[in-house]
């Protein structure tokens, strides 16, 4: 039986002096084993981590449309400034921290000018909910972002586009994103 230290490391015998073993360079040569000569491996604890849960998205029921029409005009197609729609939708999620969930939330469509309009610029009130899945939806956020869109007299229609991720979630509850336009606000200029 020898006196050397033996260095875990299997059946290659790989021993080390007693003086290796009392400078330190025991915890060097089972490096060198375990990693076949080479740097450890490091390994992203993202790899390991589970799925994120990123809630799903849908347009609230019939707000997809407004139409602004001049002051006291009852709906006259004459006095229509414009039209705007919402064509599409959509979500990302990403981790904060350790606990929540950061989603972008996207929103697009068109302005298109009335007979009425001038030119100029027309903010579009697009409402952004955040809800839980109970009977009365609880809100978690519920907010009104104003997009401005520079629209000329007798053009085409211009496509519009929102893009916000100031929404901050707890990681694990489930939640559902609600958007469209909230012509309450519209109402209210």
């Amino acid at each position: 039986m020898s006196d050397r230290p033996e260095v875990a490391g299997g059946p290659s015998g790989v021993s080390a002096s007693p003086a290796a073993a009392s400078s330190g360079d025991n915890r060097s040569a089972l490096t060198k084993i375990i990693s076949g000569g080479g740097a450890p491996h490091q390994i992203d604890p993202e790899a390991y981590a589970a799925d994120l849960y990123c809630p799903s998205i849908r347009l609230i029921p019939n707000t997809h449309l407004i139409m602004n029409f001049e002051r006291n005009a009852d709906e006259d197609p004459r006095k229509l400034l414009y039209q705007a729609t919402v064509s599409d939708w959509a979500r990302g999620c990403t981790r904060e921290g350790t606990d929540q969930v950061r989603i972008k939330v996207g929103v697009s469509g068109h302005v298109t000018p009335g007979p009425a309009w001038k030119g100029g610029e027309v903010l579009l009130p697009v409402k952004v909910m955040i809800v839980t899945p109970v009977e009365d939806e609880k809100a978690v956020y519920d907010q009104v972002l104003n997009v401005p869109v520079t629209l000329g007299a007798g053009t085409p229609s211009e496509a519009w586009t929102m893009v916000d991720s100031s929404f901050v979630v707890p990681r694990d509850s489930e939640m559902q994103i609600l958007v469209g336009f909230d012509e309450k606000a519209l109402a209210r200029r």
